[in-house]
């Protein structure tokens, strides 16, 4: 049997609590030998000589995340700890400590550079996407990879967390966004016309006004917050077939979309680029949601085998109702005529999905575990037999061991090369990390 990878996302905060002989002990008795810290990257020294050619400071976000943190938390004891004390604790437990690098997403950073930021087709600037496209953005990602693998030994993976394009988190809404009506908020919204978009597109030979006109008129229709508007959208898209007549109506939006694709890909070529120049063993991994909308973000499955080495699916089911309920309840918010039951049979229409029938439900329950197993067999046909896909599973509340465990199973169903425990949300039950383990064990994998 090959050997697998199997890792962990692991929030370094509890583990230090608990006490990292602990932690470790409990990863390496589940099979884990990769771990990602959320917000290792601030944990390293800056080096000033990586970042001459962007005016992007590192110290910005390693101050954030050390005094106030972010979504998942602050990470005071990550920062002030010794990575190489760390890495060498973890190696007796046959674990290594790896990096993970979020490029692009930095409220602080965007707030310090608005100049970076990713802009929509009315010209508002994000308050949360810094664009891949921005040279100022490419070189401090560029320096700030080269400055840590450089001074630091033993990093034998480089994951990109979420490289994407998008105007906001359409899981985290921002008050300022207007409530759109799907599919149309996801085939056209988010999409970025800075003036570094443009010309990028401009010299690929797209008709770019053609394009801005085409994606203002399907905002527009997507804004018009009626219950027969909804239902017109309802009624007519009602599936995969119909997205393609709609594309078909629409085909200017499909050359955009593809150009988001290139957008991202550049990005991710480059750092490639950067980490094997240094040293070609390290593995470059990029983390995508679900092939279901993973084009909304510009993340095309299919082109990861030629430029990573390894292709993460982020899919947490019993944590992604949550997220995927909020921008729903805004439209219903909106037209309070719309049931529950209504939004989201078009939203599990066209994701495949399938799930409660109420936001309660899918707030609490997320979605079912069957999906999991159809997307990592989506994900696996669309990079090939010789690429790797690792299955992203959650390992945070509400999940349970037999969440885990049921979760675990229908990866391996899926076709997975491998799998990842996701902890960052903080104060997972330690069974679960157990159970993830015993399943595996029992499939064999480990």
């Amino acid at each position: 049997m090959k050997k697998k990878y199997v890792g962990a996302w692991a929030f370094f905060e509890n583990d230090y609590q608990e006490g990292l002989d602990k932690a470790f002990a409990r990863y390496r008795d589940a099979g884990i030998t990769h771990i990602m810290y959320g917000g290792i990257a601030h944990a390293f020294d800056v080096n000033e000589e990586f970042y001459k050619n962007t005016s992007i400071d590192p110290h910005i976000q390693i101050n954030y995340e050390k005094n106030e943190g972010d979504l998942f938390g602050t990470k005071s004891n990550l920062i002030n700890s010794d990575y190489n004390e760390i890495s060498r604790l973890a190696n007796q437990y046959g674990i290594n400590i790896e990096l993970n690098i979020t490029p692009g997403v930095s409220d602080v950073i965007v707030e310090a550079n608005p100049e970076i930021a990713v802009v929509d087709i009315d010209g508002n600037r994000s308050k949360h996407w810094m664009c891949p496209s921005n040279n100022n953005v490419r070189e401090y990602f560029y320096g700030r990879t080269k400055d840590i693998l450089t001074n630091n030994k033993g990093i034998r993976e480089v994951e990109l967390d979420v490289v994407s394009l998008n105007v906001y988190d359409p899981m985290v809404v921002p008050d300022w966004v207007s409530p759109e009506l799907s599919p149309l908020a996801q085939l056209a919204a988010g999409n970025c016309f800075c003036d570094k978009c443009v010309e990028k597109a401009v010299k690929a030979g797209l008709d770019i006004e053609s394009i801005k006109t085409e994606i203002k008129a399907i905002n527009k229709e997507a804004t018009i917050l009626t219950y027969e508007q909804f239902r017109n959208m309802t009624d007519t898209i009602r599936g995969s077939f119909d997205i393609v007549r709609f594309l078909m109506k629409h085909p200017k939006l499909l050359d955009w979309l593809n150009f988001r694709g290139k957008a991202v890909d550049d990005f991710v070529i480059e750092i490639n680029k950067v980490v094997k120049g240094i040293n070609p063993d390290i593995l470059l991994s990029c983390d995508l949601v679900a092939p279901s909308f993973s084009w909304t973000l510009g993340q095309v499955y299919r082109n990861q085998p030629a430029i990573t080495d390894i292709t993460k699916l982020m899919l947490y089911h019993k944590r992604i109702g949550s997220f995927e309920a909020k921008p729903l309840k805004r439209v219903q918010n909106a037209i309070p005529e719309i049931k529950d039951e209504e939004l989201l049979d078009q939203y599990y229409r066209l994701k495949g999905f399938s799930g409660p029938n109420t936001f309660k439900g899918l707030e609490e329950e997320g979605i079912g575990s069957e999906n999991v197993f159809y997307e990592v067999r989506k994900a696996k046909l669309e990079v090939g037999t010789k690429h790797k896909i690792v299955a992203g599973l959650v390992g945070d509340a509400p999940a349970t061991p037999e969440d885990v465990k049921e979760a675990v199973k229908m990866a391996y169903k899926g076709g997975a090369d491998g799998y990842m425990l996701h902890l960052w949300y903080g104060d997972a039950p330690v069974e679960n990390t157990i159970a993830f383990g015993e399943q595996l064990r029992e499939l064999g994998e480990i």
